[in-house]
């Protein structure tokens, strides 16, 4: 097992990360994140968040997955779980703007 080396009491890792950023002068952010790894994220997130994020700015908006089949996999999550669901005819799952007005009372998978 290799040995953790310190600098002034720091782990090594940290120290160097810190140079770093102060080094560019810039904050490390999310955004400054590659967008493979935006969507490496945004594919583990369910259908309100993916939502969420997809309405946060442009970048999002132009990747960020909130399909029928997120939807339908949202609505059998909740019923499974017994939590409440939508259940009202008017729903479609084709956009996001009538989805989250309307409502689906069963999802039945073919």
């Amino acid at each position: 097992m290799a040995d953790l080396k310190t600098v002034e009491g720091k782990p090594a890792m940290e120290t160097q990360s810190d140079n770093v950023s102060e080094a560019t002068g810039q904050q490390l952010s999310f955004m400054s994140l590659p967008t493979e790894l935006h969507l490496q994220i945004a594919s583990y997130l369910t259908y309100p968040d993916a939502l969420s994020l997809k309405h946060t700015s442009q970048h999002f908006y132009g990747f960020v997955y909130t399909g029928v089949e997120l939807k339908i996999e949202w609505l059998i999550e909740r019923r499974t779980l017994h939590l409440d669901c939508p259940h009202d005819k008017g729903c479609e799952l084709g956009s996001d703007m009538r989805f989250c007005r309307g409502s689906v009372r069963y999802v039945v998978l073919l």
